[in-house]
């Protein structure tokens, strides 16, 4: 499929089984934990795809957004939380760049928006 995706979450069983997922779907997956660990995987890497969590261990996924957006600009961003949020907040983030929102659940739903994202 060509250009990588970066997974962004710090729960352990969701980032290893949502790689193996998105690797059994054709898709070439970096993952990371964290915001700093996100920014290393960006350093020279044609990306295609972020798939990025709210909440990184006390990090605010919206300002490691923001700052993927400004230096990547080009690449879209999914986000991926368990949290809920009502329609005003989500539709905030999408105007902040991000390109979809999408609740922790089944992997389906999350391949459902990589497709949608990559074609």
């Amino acid at each position: 499929m060509g250009k990588k995706i970066l997974f962004v979450d710090d729960e352990n069983d969701w980032r290893e089984v949502a790689e193996m997922y998105l690797k059994d779907s054709g898709y070439e997956v970096l993952t990371a934990r964290d915001a700093t660990e996100a920014l290393s995987r960006t350093e020279g890497v044609d990306l295609g795809l972020i798939i990025l969590d709210l909440n990184l261990a006390g990090e605010n996924g919206l300002i490691l957004m923001k700052f993927l957006k400004r230096n990547h600009p080009d690449v879209p961003i999914i986000l991926y939380t368990g949290q809920e949020h009502d329609a005003a907040a989500i539709s905030h983030m999408l105007k902040q760049g991000a390109r979809q929102y999408v609740r922790k659940g089944t992997l389906g739903e999350l391949l459902q928006a990589v497709q949608g994202v990559l074609g």
